[in-house]
């Protein structure tokens, strides 16, 4: 509107987008901010969990299909009490991470590994998510669940204590190591009551 009234309109041009991305960011901190305040109790039920990760990873192939993602679901999988809108949510947050990682990668392969397990010795359904991403180092990996920690431009830093608040609603756990050759693998432990199966 007034870039026609300015003496220099290229720095008043810059000056003018830089506020627009801030208020952005500022806008993005703020919702996911109210999302990880408000978040409702987790009200777990009986569910498919091989089916949700499946229904989930469907639409990141759909929105990236420069990336292979690789699904592997265990068959033995008893039903898993879980919250499908949270866990769908936690889900979501881990992929999207690891597309991110994956496509600012150099790494020719651009794969995405999802995979489920169950351990019935000891009632465990466990969730894998593998990528071909840069991978972690040591001193930020420490640290990727700590609030406002981000390592991405633009970041909230608010993602990963997320996921990690709806896995403890859950009474399970998340953990993060390095795949090899490289990236990174987080994995989800979540209990399975006796006689699911």
């Amino acid at each position: 509107k007034y870039l026609d009234r300015i003496d220099e309109p290229e720095v008043f041009d810059e000056c003018t987008h830089m506020i627009i991305s801030q208020v952005n960011d500022m806008k993005k901190l703020v919702e996911e901010f109210s999302a990880f305040a408000k978040m409702p109790t987790a009200m777990p039920i009986p569910d498919d969990l091989n089916k949700l990760v499946n229904d989930t990873v469907v639409l990141y192939r759909q929105a990236h299909t420069r990336i292979q993602y690789n699904i592997s679901l265990d068959k033995t999988m008893p039903r898993v009490e879980i919250d499908r809108s949270q866990i769908s949510r936690a889900i979501g947050n881990l992929l999207e991470n690891a597309t991110t990682a994956v496509e600012i990668s150099n790494n020719a392969q651009r794969q995405i590994t999802i995979k489920t397990q169950y351990d019935e010795d000891v009632h465990i359904a466990s969730l894998y998510i593998l990528d071909t991403g840069e991978g972690i180092p040591p001193n930020i990996m420490t640290r990727l669940f700590e609030p406002y920690f981000s390592t991405t431009k633009g970041g909230t830093g608010l993602g990963l204590v997320i996921v990690k608040r709806i896995i403890n609603d859950h009474n399970g756990f998340i953990r993060v190591r390095n795949n090899e050759p490289t990236g990174t693998i987080f994995i989800i432990e979540l209990p399975v009551k006796e006689g699911a199966a």
